[in-house]
């Protein structure tokens, strides 16, 4: 059953191929290529593959990685959620400024930008998709990316720079256009023998109609699937959280969480003079493709009007803390005497923290984020293997 299952994936992908690259060569009609015509003779082999398919590997490099975390491969989608004012467009700027300096093989300080792009190639191209800014807002953000970066602005011409193309669908009224709008630009990229390989979609609630309709929310995640598929694209989409939460906005949220293979955040820390924090340390936080979490800081420098990489280190909390820190660390002290150790996994941790508050899994996490965020304790490794030693 498996050689038989195998061998009809693999009759799919060689028609899939062939039919690509005869579109690339220009002798085949697109339609059939993108056909979402279901009396296709491989119609049915490609509804009972389309998940296998969906989160195929193409390349050995990775599409995209922040410090010593994978986070991408072209084919694959992941997912950043900040709160309104969280700094996402400026994030995004971030993560142009490193595609372009890579593949316009520009020198630039890495403390200025700090993603990387190991699959990328002098030829990649990135599409960058904001719905919510016109597109002069939009332009401005390349702008002050070419100039993190100092490459000159004079460099755009009719809203292109060589390796990036940005839009606003601000515009389009249904998310049924906004889908289209986008489908037609990659297929006419592909047309064109100039494909994109990195696509931005900032702000990608508006592909819905509703966040909270479960039929248009599988709807919209299976044609960011598909299009990352179909495409050979890395995508990055970003996302409002529930209000005064972190978890991902109504059914959309939900299933975007399922299957992007990082799932992010983005949030202010307000002790720090809003300083901004991109982790993957949180409730939902997910890095398929890693061991190494995600923690990354940033600040506005007002010198050059952009979010520059930072470091932070939690202050250890002085003067009089309040009546619930002070409890949660009274906890934790417990906990690690109990232990007899000032070091510990955070299974250990969370088993003996469970035993001394009474509390639920859900509101041990949170426990323990906080006192890394308080400075009581120091978390090491990734989530799934981390260790966190007492400092207080």
């Amino acid at each position: 059953m498996q050689d038989e299952f195998s061998r009809r994936v693999s009759q799919f992908r060689n028609e899939q191929n062939a039919s690509f690259h005869e579109h690339v060569n220009g002798k085949a009609n697109s339609q059939h290529v993108y056909t979402n015509d279901f009396t296709h003779p491989t119609s049915a082999i490609k509804r009972s593959i389309e998940i296998t398919l969906a989160y195929q590997v193409r390349n050995t490099k990775p599409a995209l990685s922040i410090g010593n975390s994978k986070l991408i491969n072209k084919g694959e989608f992941i997912t950043v959620i900040g709160a309104p004012g969280s700094g996402k467009s400026n994030l995004i700027e971030d993560l142009m400024a490193g595609f372009i300096c890579h593949v316009t093989n520009t020198p630039y300080d890495h403390s200025l930008v700090d993603f990387h792009y190991p699959a990328a190639t002098a030829d990649s191209r990135g599409l960058f998709i904001d719905f919510e800014r016109p597109l002069d807002d939009v332009a401005c953000s390349l702008g002050r990316t070419l100039k993190r970066i100092s490459i000159n602005e004079s460099l755009i011409r009719n809203n292109r720079f060589r390796n990036v193309e940005v839009r606003s669908m601000l515009e389009l009224e249904t998310s049924e256009q906004k889908r289209s709008e986008i489908r037609m630009l990659l297929a006419e990229a592909v047309k064109q023998r100039v494909p994109f390989d990195y696509l931005i979609l900032d702000g990608c609630l508006d592909l819905t109609k509703d966040m909270n309709d479960s039929e248009d929310a599988v709807l919209v995640v299976r044609w960011i699937r598909r299009i990352a598929s179909e495409f050979n694209l890395a995508i990055i989409c970003t996302l409002h959280p529930n209000k005064n939460t972190t978890t991902a906005a109504g059914h959309f949220g939900s299933f975007l969480h399922r299957y992007s293979r990082a799932f992010l955040l983005l949030k202010t820390i307000e002790q720090a003079d809003g300083m901004r924090q991109l982790t993957s340390d949180f409730d939902l936080g997910k890095l398929s493709h890693s061991h190494h979490p995600v923690e990354k800081y940033f600040n506005w420098d007002t010198e050059k009007d952009f979010f520059m990489p930072a470091d932070y280190h939690a202050p250890i909390q002085t003067g009089q803390p309040k009546a619930g820190q002070v409890q949660l660390r009274d906890i934790i002290k417990k906990a690690f005497t109990k232990l007899m150790s000032t070091q510990a996994s955070s299974m250990e941790l969370k088993k003996v923290v469970l035993e001394i508050s009474h509390e639920n899994e859900s509101k041990v996490k949170r426990m323990l984020s906080d006192a890394v965020e308080f400075g009581y304790i120091r978390l090491e490794g990734d989530r799934r293997n981390a260790t966190y030693h007492l400092t207080s």
